[in-house]
């Protein structure tokens, strides 16, 4: 249990770090915007794929209990 509270403070800390590093060290001091941009790209697409699979995840696991998500490509089942 220690190390889980470890881990999450460690995870809060660094996104406070990666807020630092972006605007002083890829906005303010690089004299190249396409590295900031290339940045924010990234992120954007690492979000889009946690969150996909995380609703996913979620579903699968709610599907089990017995609950339904709307399904985000199909057009459900057919009968």
């Amino acid at each position: 249990m220690f190390a889980l509270f470890e881990f999450v403070t460690r995870l809060v800390g660094d996104v406070g770090r990666f807020v630092d590093v972006f605007v002083n060290d890829l906005i303010l001091g690089a004299a190249d915007p396409l590295s900031a941009v290339l940045v924010i790209i990234g992120q954007a697409l690492v979000i889009a794929a946690v969150s996909v699979f995380g609703y996913a995840a979620v579903g699968g696991l709610l599907s089990e209990l017995g609950v339904e998500l709307p399904s985000l490509g199909d057009r459900g089942r057919s009968e």
